[in-house]
């Protein structure tokens, strides 16, 4: 019987969100508890050379991807949770997440992670002040490293992260499909892609395998899983998660996670850029430049709004500023729409669902 991984990893999400609960919980009890094992703390240890819990995660999960692949971004990352539990439920309605697929919002990862971390290494060198120097502080002296009773001195509150979590799960997911905010505004999961690309820990396939593309069926991340199989053995796009739903969708065994030479070595053989399978994009050149003008006009206004907007959630904005403006264009040239299963315009005319969307885009 095969193992049903998918069951597992929804396991072993909940209690990753029972756990940052219980850090919530000691905190307010205590009224001190290990700081914030968040990510974004990097950006305080680049600025402030304070070593922090969240630092020494992050190079923890860094050091996991090099050698293993992005299993932290399945198997632990709160958000993914959120975004396949919202494709879940989504899926239990009757309603068929479709992903898109965009070439210039693929670049919004990256842009964000140089943004958050090289820009300001890069600003300042050019206002000539010298790097900092790592250090550790205690609670009360600052930024605390390890202990806090400032737990939450990163982190929005709590209206503002359930608004940060609906819109990057729930809302993000309708729109753009499963996983839309790792491919389209996650800047962890863009140096994840970048470690990815180095890790030999892959997903491979024996002899046996059939490219029967249950697998592909199965990938929440888009990927053509057998086509990469097929052409080097092991997949190589640097969007596998390894939530190892693929393994599960093999019907002979013949997909597991094993060892591979990593896509770096790859990197100068013409060969495997030749080989790669062919992306289809969703929209036209011209689409993506409405998109990528789009996509600034959200994040900028959502960013200064009041300064309460979280910068990831701004991405998550931008991003769906960019879709729907797209999806606006089309109702205005197009004979025929669909936002998923929802046919917003047909033979030239709105449906009712239609001019629902139309209303909603013009009010936001």
């Amino acid at each position: 019987m095969k193992p049903d991984y998918s069951r597992r990893r929804a396991i072993l999400l909940l209690v990753v969100w029972l756990l940052m609960a219980a850090h919530v919980v000691h905190w307010k009890l205590a009224g001190r508890t290990l700081a914030p094992l968040e990510l974004n703390e990097v950006m305080h240890t680049l600025e402030l050379g304070v070593v922090t819990a969240g630092f020494l995660f992050m190079l923890l999960v860094l050091g996991s991807v090099l050698v293993f692949g992005r299993f932290f971004c399945s198997w632990g990352c709160h958000i993914l949770a959120l975004e396949d539990g919202s494709a879940w439920l989504l899926n239990r309605a009757g309603i068929k997440a479709r992903p898109v697929r965009s070439r210039v919002l693929a670049w919004v990862p990256f842009g964000a992670l140089l943004y958050m971390f090289v820009w300001p290494q890069v600003k300042r060198v050019l206002e000539g002040r010298e790097a900092p120097k790592l250090h550790v502080l205690a609670d009360g002296e600052g930024w605390a490293s390890f202990v806090t009773s400032d737990f939450a001195r990163n982190l929005p509150g709590p209206g503002m992260a359930l608004v940060t979590f609906v819109v990057v799960g729930l809302v993000m997911v309708y729109f753009l499909g499963s996983r839309s905010f790792c491919r389209y505004g996650c800047p962890y999961g863009a140096l994840f892609a970048l470690a990815d690309r180095m890790a030999p820990g892959r997903i491979v396939a024996s002899k046996s395998c059939t490219a029967c593309g249950l697998c592909t069926a199965a990938c929440q991340s888009g990927i053509a899983v057998h086509e990469e199989l097929q052409r080097f053995g092991t997949v190589v796009n640097s969007a596998c998660l390894r939530d190892l739903d693929c393994v599960s969708a093999c019907p002979d065994g013949a997909v597991r996670f094993g060892w591979a030479a990593p896509p770096v070595v790859r990197f100068w053989n013409r060969n495997y850029w030749a080989q790669r399978p062919r992306v289809r994009f969703h929209l036209s050149p011209w689409e993506e430049v409405v998109a990528l003008l789009l996509f600034f006009l959200g994040l900028g206004i959502s960013r200064g709004l009041y300064g309460l907007v979280p910068f990831l959630l701004s991405l998550g904005i931008g991003a769906m500023t960019a879709w729907v403006g797209v999806l606006s264009l089309r109702l205005v040239q197009r004979p025929a729409v669909k936002l998923g299963n929802v046919q917003l315009k047909l033979n030239g005319k709105l449906t009712k669902g239609g001019r629902r969307f139309a209303l909603g885009a013009l009010m936001a």
